[in-house]
């Protein structure tokens, strides 16, 4: 479902026979389902062919000279005419007509530089747009976004509940046989769901006035049917113009504008037809006849004798089905109504959803004006006849059930009304917001009878004048109403809008509205109209002092407590402002300058307990702070400020950190470990800074591992560990560590190894075996060559050797140090006696060679071979090596079986052996 800013949302129950399903349950949080498909625009959308530029005033001088009443195409100044023939515009007229009674404050106030410029549809907005923008003649150029009124179902009302009978008379200060049915006026409970008292209070009111008619609310809406029984003699007249004859008469800048003027067509031709009756049942709120013994009661609708009830006056600026764009901005009706006697301006309408994020310039100042200007002289002074000096405007809401910032109503210098159910409940389409203003009944259909009754036009529905709507479209009138009742009675030279502001919003039923709807606290404005308490008096009587301000802090938020104190003249204040700063706060200081936090006291009765946190506070840090009563006069108790402080926050702890520079090498990762903790148990999370190539952490629970690779080229670095809390208190450390280049591990020689069959060999230590960094981790392996001779075995670093028979093997032993592999080798013979000086002769068979290894007695001397027949064949002097082994070319040998013999100084020894 798409989402718009309709003002108003129509009752479909009863009379269309579909299912109550089609609303949410009581309590739900669900926009209406009542929005049309029709008519979107995007954020930002405008309407095609058409602009708003205002002048700069040097320009605007330039057009005063060829005509006070405006420029047109045709006689535009030449840079403006070019600027205008760049986008080939097709016309050109002041936004704001001339109005010759008050042409000097319309110059003034930059009204006159406005002007409304047309060009072709299929031209691109945004370019046209930008083009327009880069002229030097304009200071603004904007687009013309589309306002619209609600696609509304009404429940025509055929016939009343029942009529009021004798007992009840007394009841009803009027005859109008409907009133009854308008709980939203006095409520008393009579139907499932409402609760007695959720209304405006308007009967004791109207015991101070039905409203007077030299109070003139203008209807910015659809038209008023001006010929329905019951607002006939409530209209505005223009008794300057007349009717018909297609002239100016007063001279105001609208033909034939009796009863207010139709902004659509042009025309005072006022027609009732947008919305099905939109703007007339809107009219019939603010001041349907009262006590004429037909229809309903107005809020301000006179008490039926003549001379009572304010009148209407109707600024038609929609016409017809709303389809989107129908109708036009309306920025007129506002300039046009302040001209002609409205001091009270009644808006139930708003741009469609999504549209201008924030409020156009050209409808600003048209509000402006009117909030300003209405019921004054063109010099800015109150009119002799004019009730009040200057103009209040009042919107709705908005139906959409969203938070958000709904133009116009979420402009700050208009009041903004949020709808409420028959039981104190905001009405679940409402919009919400900080900018809303107010609370006033705008009914709900999920309630029996729980919608606005009011008027309708009875040629839009088969004869029948009256009927229910729901809808913020519905809220609003009853402010505007009771805003007539304000100045009818309070009016006269010297009463002012701000006057009238004051009482409006400071006139609450003694409801207090977050209670009853804690979801939206401080969303739904600051109360509920009252249109009785409008009439209160001020005494000039301050509220109690608060004097018992106590705190309980956090280590982010501190909490208030207070008793609600009393008013003596207006039982209770409307709302207490607690007032915070860092610096001491005095009684003398303006509070202006002060954080301030406002905190509704509607409905709180003396004596209750109120609370207050302030959040986001940094901690352990002093503050003041001072809580004020304030009535709805906004007379303020006595400042007795006090000093409070947040918990203090102790930084998160490290334990475990290096007292030595930590060594990184190639290879090797080093790990540090470290422990943290938080005294005050709070959350907490590791930086680290400095020096980061090939650091990493890694946090488990309680520890946080620092993991340290060479990355860095070889150097010493820093790097520092940082412990954060939650709340920003840190702690830090410093390690320092070394990258270091690591040194290549080295094979050291070894001794063969010479054995006997039975000798028990004694281990070797590998560590001696190999070169490298002390605290290098290593791992050794070993393997035998031939394990039939010898067999390895490990026992950490120790090498046992294993005999197992006799012959020779080569052991090979392996250290991995850190990745690198290095190899080393020894061989091994088992003998039967290690005291020969000839241990061993191999290959047997030989073939090209013949090695001997030879005791180490045995180191030199003469070495001979002798054949089987005694003939020597060899015969030469040695000298071994360190490894004790001769090797002999044999490989001229013949076949067969020889003698060897060696003669050293230590002996002789022979051995045969057999060359292949």
């Amino acid at each position: 479902m798409k989402n718009y800013l309709f003002y108003a949302i129509g009752a479909i129950a009863l009379i269309t026979g579909c299912s109550q399903e089609e609303f949410p349950d009581k309590g739900a949080n669900t926009k209406s389902e009542n929005f049309p498909e029709n008519g979107i625009t995007q954020e930002g959308t405008g309407i095609q062919g058409i602009a708003y530029v205002k002048l700069k005033p040097s320009v605007n001088e330039e057009v005063r000279k060829v005509s006070l009443q405006g420029v047109s195409l045709n006689n535009a100044p030449s840079a403006l005419s070019a600027s205008l023939q760049s986008i080939k515009a097709t016309g050109m007229r002041r936004l704001f007509r001339p109005d010759p009674r008050f042409e000097g404050r319309t110059h003034r106030s930059g009204l006159d530089r406005w002007y409304i410029i047309n060009f072709s549809e299929k031209q691109n907005l945004d370019q046209t747009l930008q083009s327009l923008s880069g002229s030097a003649q304009f200071e603004y150029v904007e687009k013309v976004y589309p306002t619209a009124l609600p696609s509304t179902k009404v429940i025509p009302a055929s016939a009343w509940s029942q009529p009021i009978t004798r007992s009840e008379a007394e009841s009803y200060p009027f005859n109008d046989p409907g009133l009854p049915d308008q709980w939203h006026y006095q409520n008393f409970g009579k139907t499932e769901g409402a609760i007695a008292g959720a209304d405006i209070n308007l009967f004791e009111a109207w015991k101070t006035t039905t409203g007077k008619p030299q109070v003139i609310v203008g209807v910015i809406d659809g038209g008023i049917d001006v010929t329905h029984e019951d607002l006939v003699d409530n209209l505005w007249t223009n008794t300057n113009e007349i009717a018909g004859d297609g002239l100016d008469n007063d001279n105001n800048g609208y033909v034939d504008d009796i009863h207010g003027f139709n902004f659509v067509s042009e025309t005072g031709n006022i027609t009732p037809t947008a919305s099905e009756g939109h703007g007339t049942h809107v009219a019939g709120t603010v001041a349907a006849r009262n006590n004429n013994g037909i229809g309903v009661s107005g809020v301000a609708g006179g008490d039926g004798t003549p001379g009572s009830g304010i009148l209407l006056m109707s600024c038609e600026k929609f016409e017809g089905t709303p389809s989107g764009d129908t109708g036009v901005p309306g920025e007129e009706a506002f300039y046009y109504s302040a001209n002609n006697g409205a001091v009270i301006s009644q808006n139930s309408w708003g741009y469609l959803y999504p549209g201008p994020g924030s409020l156009p310039q050209s409808m600003k100042e048209a509000i402006d004006y009117f909030i300003e200007f209405a019921g004054c002289d063109d010099e800015g002074k109150q009119l002799p006849d004019s009730p009040m000096k200057g103009g209040v405007v009042i919107f709705s809401a908005g139906n959409d059930g969203k938070d958000f910032m709904a133009y116009p109503g979420a402009y700050d210098a208009v009041i903004a009304v949020s709808a409420m159910a028959p039981d104190w409940q905001t009405s679940y389409y409402s919009n919400r917001g900080a900018w809303v203003d107010i609370m006033a009944p705008g009914g709900d259909a999920r309630y029996d009878k729980g919608q606005v009754l009011s008027t309708l036009p009875p040629s839009l529905h088969d004869g029948m004048g009256y009927g229910y709507m729901q809808g913020t479209s519905m809220a609003c009138p009853h402010v505007s109403g009771i805003a007539a009742l304000i100045v009818s009675h309070f009016g006269g030279q010297g009463f002012t809008n701000e006057d009238l502001k004051k009482r409006l919003l400071g006139s609450l039923r003694p409801e207090n509205i977050d209670e009853h709807n804690p979801q939206y606290v401080g969303r739904l404005g600051t109360g509920y109209i009252d249109a009785t308490q409008v009439f209160a008096e001020n005494q000039g009587i301050k509220p109690g002092n608060v004097t018992d301000l106590l705190y309980e802090s956090d280590f982010k938020e501190i909490t208030f407590h207070w008793t609600a104190v009393a008013d003596e003249d207006d039982g209770a204040p409307v709302k207490y402002m607690l007032y915070f700063s860092e610096e001491p706060i005095t009684s003398s200081e303006p509070t202006e300058k002060l954080q301030s936090y406002r905190i509704n006291a509607t409905g709180v009765a003396p004596g209750s307990s109120m609370n207050y946190t302030v959040a986001s506070l940094k901690p352990s840090t002093r503050y003041y702070a001072a809580v004020v009563a304030v009535d709805r006069w906004e007379q303020v108790s006595d400042l007795q400020p006090i000093e409070v402080s947040t918990k203090t926050n102790h930084a998160p702890e490290i334990d475990g950190a290096p007292t030595e520079m930590v060594r990184v090498r190639k290879n090797k990762e080093t790990v540090v470990s470290l422990n943290i903790s938080d005294p005050d148990g709070h959350k907490m999370s590791f930086r680290l800074k400095g020096e980061m190539r090939g650091v990493t952490g890694k946090r488990t629970d309680n520890r946080v591992d620092l993991t340290f690779k060479a990355v860095a080229p070889v150097g010493e670095y820093k790097l520092e560990f940082m412990l954060v809390d939650e709340l920003g208190a840190s702690s830090s450390v410093e390690i320092p560590f070394k990258v270091v280049r690591a040194q290549e591990p080295i094979a050291l020689s070894m001794d063969n190894v010479v054995a006997e069959s039975e000798e028990s060999i004694q281990p070797i230590d590998l560590t001696r075996c190999f070169s490298y960094e002390e605290d290098s981790e290593v791992t050794f392996s070993a393997q035998s060559s031939d394990p039939k001779v010898v067999a390895t075995s490990l026992e950490g670093n120790l090498l046992n050797l294993n005999i197992k028979g006799m012959g020779y093997s080569q052991i090979t032993v392996k250290a991995d140090v850190e990745g690198t592999i290095v190899t080393n080798k020894f061989d091994m013979w088992v003998v039967t006696d290690k005291n020969s000086l000839i241990y061993h002769l191999y290959p047997q068979p030989a073939v090209t060679e013949l090695n001997l290894m030879l005791n180490k007695a045995a180191k030199n001397g003469v070495v001979s071979i002798r054949s089987l027949m005694g003939e020597k064949v060899y015969e030469q002097s040695y000298k071994t090596g360190s490894d004790n082994i001769l090797t002999i070319d044999v490989n001229r040998f013949a076949a067969g079986t020889y003698t060897l013999q060696v003669k050293a100084a230590t002996g002789t020894a022979k051995k045969t052996f057999i060359k292949q």
